[in-house]
C-alpha cells in the first residue's frame, strides 16, 4: 500500500485499503458516543484514490463530503462539522480532490481543474466505497460538500439521473446537500449556477448563511429553485457560517445547526 505523502503523514494518515474502510465503519456502529469521541477520526491513505477521513458512526446516514476550492477537510470548519455530524449519529467521510493533494504537497496554491474532472473524481469515490457501504446493510448515502464541493455533488446527482458509464451504476446516493452553495461567483450575480438543479430527481438540502456573498438570502429568494431543493438559512452567517459578533450567534452553533438539519434531510424521511 502506498505511503501517505507529506503533510498527510503528519496528520496521522496511514496506508489503508477499502476493506479496512468497511471494517472501520462496521466497528463504529457498535461504539457509544463516548467511545467514538475517545477513538477520534480515522484517517487512511488509499492507493489510487488518496486521503479519506471518517468521523462519527453510520447509524443514521453516511455523508460523502467534498471540500471547497481553496482548502480541504483539514480546516477548522470541516473538523467542527465532522464532530457535529458524529453527535447527530452520522458518519462523515471526507476526501481531498487530487489537485488539492498536489497543492498541499507542493505548498503552492493552484486552481481546481474543470468541473467534469471533479465530478468524475467524486464518482470514483462513490464507486470505490460502494462495497463498503453495501456491507453495512443499506445505510443511506448522501453526497455533498462545502461550496465548490457541493456544486460538484449536485452535478454528480444530475449525471446519476441520466445515462452514466456502467461503473457508476453502483453509486446509490439518495440525496445531496450543500454547506454554502455557490449560487454565483462573488460579485457576479448574473452568472447563476442553478440551471442543472431541476434535472436532479433526488432531494437536496442547502444550508446557507444569510450573508453568504455567493448567494445571500435576499438574492436566493428571487431564484426559481425546484421543489426538491430545501433551504435552511443560518442567521447572519457568511460563506463559512461566521456571523457578526453583534448577532449573538457563533460559527460553532451554526455549524451544529447545519449538521442537525442534515440528520433530518428530506431524503432520510
Amino acid at each position: 500500500m502506498a505511503e501517505a505523502p507529506f503533510p498527510y503523514e503528519q496528520e496521522g494518515f496511514c496506508p489503508a485499503s477499502l476493506e479496512e474502510v468497511a471494517i472501520e465503519l462496521a466497528m463504529r456502529i457498535t461504539l457509544s458516543e463516548v467511545e467514538l469521541i475517545e477513538r477520534g477520526p480515522w484517517r487512511g491513505w488509499i492507493a489510487s484514490l488518496g486521503s479519506l477521513e471518517i468521523h462519527g458512526s453510520p447509524r443514521r446516514a453516511i455523508l460523502l463530503h467534498a471540500h471547497g476550492a481553496g482548502a480541504g477537510r483539514e480546516t477548522g470548519f470541516h473538523q467542527q462539522f465532522g464532530v457535529a455530524c458524529a453527535r447527530e449519529g452520522m458518519a462523515w467521510l471526507a476526501f481531498d480532490f487530487g489537485y488539492l493533494v498536489q497543492m498541499r504537497r507542493e505548498g503552492k496554491r493552484r486552481p481546481p481543474p474543470r468541473l467534469p474532472g471533479l465530478i468524475d473524481e467524486m464518482a470514483q469515490w462513490c464507486e470505490a466505497l460502494a462495497p463498503s457501504l453495501a456491507a453495512l446493510g443499506g445505510v443511506p448515502l448522501l453526497v455533498g460538500g462545502k461550496s465548490m464541493g457541493s456544486r460538484v455533488a449536485s452535478h454528480l446527482m444530475q449525471a446519476l439521473a441520466g445515462p452514466m458509464p456502467e461503473r457508476c451504476l453502483e453509486c446509490s446516493p439518495i440525496g445531496w446537500y450543500a454547506l454554502g452553495y455557490p449560487f454565483h461567483p462573488t460579485g457576479k450575480p448574473e452568472k447563476l449556477r442553478i440551471a442543472h438543479l431541476p434535472d436532479i430527481d433526488m432531494p437536496g438540502l442547502i444550508c446557507q448563511g444569510t450573508r453568504d456573498p455567493f448567494g445571500t438570502q435576499e438574492d436566493v429568494q428571487g431564484y426559481a429553485l425546484p421543489e426538491r431543493v430545501t433551504l435552511h438559512w443560518l442567521q447572519d452567517g457568511e460563506h463559512d457560517f461566521k456571523p457578526r459578533r453583534s448577532s449573538g450567534e457563533t460559527q460553532q452553533r451554526l455549524i451544529a445547526s447545519a449538521a442537525h438539519v442534515l440528520a433530518h434531510h428530506p431524503a432520510l424521511g
